[in-house]
């Protein structure tokens, strides 16, 4: 397998060229998440770890846990761990979230996901596995995230996760059968011209109802350029 290195903050994230390599979407929830420096975090999903180690690097979370079912893409997490020298923030698991033994994460207030976004077949079947299982619900989608999310989290416990506008009522049904309530949530567009491409949303495990829409966000400017 081929691997390519993005630096990006500072960091030097090496990925698998043939998975689907991180986009704006990881970005912008590495950036939404609110700072908590003394909890502990977990992400599911974790791929390559890219959301993971930005958090890290700006120290969003005292320590994060990044769970990833892809043997490729945990080793290249662990690898990025450790050749960007944050062990001590920083632990890549390899886990399947619909088996993930939860009690030894008691401790964690935070959970966070970028998740496959497509059923099993929708769209076109890419010809690598570690890919296709990427961008598909293989290994579970935001169901079954958000009830592993559910068995870890706690009363007040928070929970990120960033996934495509056409699916939301996929996304508020999966936040309420696992007892969360969206309190915060952020359209994505490319430009005022578009539709919105992606969503973030934060949730609190049995909050009280009460969701706040932000303004949107948008990426680029009439022009062209970058908002």
């Amino acid at each position: 397998m081929s691997t390519k290195v993005t630096i990006i903050d500072e960091l030097e994230i090496t990925e698998i060229s043939e998975s689907f390599c991180f986009g704006t979407d990881a970005l912008l929830l590495s950036a939404y998440m609110r700072r908590a420096s003394g909890a502990r975090a977990l992400e599911l999903g974790a791929g390559s770890g890219v959301i993971s180690l930005i958090a890290s690097k700006r120290s969003i979370f005292k320590h994060i846990t990044a769970v990833e079912v892809q043997k490729e893409l945990y080793d290249v997490c662990e690898k990025n761990i450790k050749e960007n020298f944050l062990s001590d923030k920083m632990t890549a698991v390899l886990g399947d979230v619909r088996k993930l033994d939860t009690q030894k994460y008691a401790g964690t207030s935070v959970v966070f996901t970028n998740p496959p976004y497509m059923r099993e077949g929708d769209g076109k079947i890419s010809e690598s596995a570690i890919r296709h299982a990427a961008r598909h619900e293989v290994y579970g989608g935001i169901r079954e995230f958000t009830k592993c999310a559910g068995r870890i989290l706690k009363t007040g416990g928070r929970y990120y996760a960033v996934y495509r506008p056409d699916r939301l009522e996929t996304l508020f049904s999966a936040f309420s059968e696992s007892g969360f309530t969206p309190k915060r949530m952020t359209f994505v567009y490319s430009d005022a011209g578009h539709t919105p491409s992606s969503v973030l949303t934060e949730g609190v495990k049995d909050g009280n109802e009460s969701l706040y829409v932000t303004r949107p966000l948008f990426l680029h400017n009439s022009d062209g350029s970058d908002s």
